[in-house]
């Protein structure tokens, strides 16, 4: 069995680039994997911003946290725990003013955790523990090229999977919907084709 993560964070729900893309990605999937499972995380609704009670729990060692301190960091847990468990991660990415919306941005902040998802190391300084995946990033602007100069999302997306220990990622470019939507599903599929 595979399992896929799919994370989506764009703010509108029926005429989403990013996740219409990410929905091709995961349609392929099922079509070359016998047995598939979904897990879809809405990071727009279930990834809230960091807290400072939250830090304080974070940081505790586990076995002295309190227990609102644990029921703080339940959903973080579940979402990290999700991350690591997965064997594909789908990451469905809308650029707001050149860079990631911030829902995504607090998605990564629950789940970019030491000693859960990343740990230090006297040599290496930080080893990503969330390694032996591989990632598909759809990226949607309205009128930025991805990969482009102004560009933000894509190279901080990449830059924080391999952190974690990701480094099989895909960077797929579901963008310039304001200059040309007529091709987009067609460029989006042309795209998809060649990386399966």
């Amino acid at each position: 069995m595979t399992s896929v993560l799919h994370v989506t964070s764009s703010v509108r729900q029926n005429s989403s680039a990013s996740l219409s893309g990410g929905r091709m990605v995961i349609e392929r999937l099922q079509g070359i994997h016998e047995t598939l499972t979904v897990t879809t995380r809405t990071a727009r609704d279930e990834a809230a911003f960091l807290t400072e009670d939250w830090v304080g729990a974070s940081f505790t060692p586990a076995d002295a946290r309190t227990p609102d301190q644990h029921a703080i960091l339940a959903t973080s847990n579940a979402m990290a725990q999700e991350l690591l468990d997965a064997d594909i991660l789908v990451i469905s990415a809308s650029m707001y003013n050149f860079g990631l919306p911030a829902a995504l941005k607090a998605w990564i902040d629950h789940v970019a955790r030491p000693s859960v998802t990343f740990r230090t190391d006297p040599e290496q300084t930080y080893v990503g523990l969330a390694t032996g995946k591989t990632a598909y990033i759809i990226v949607a602007t309205g009128e930025t090229p991805v990969m482009g100069d102004m560009d933000f999302v894509s190279p901080y997306l990449v830059h924080v999977l391999g952190f974690l220990g990701i480094t099989d990622v895909h960077v797929i470019a579901a963008d310039m919907t304001v200059v040309d939507p007529a091709s987009l599903d067609n460029r989006v599929a042309e795209q998809i084709d060649a990386l399966f």
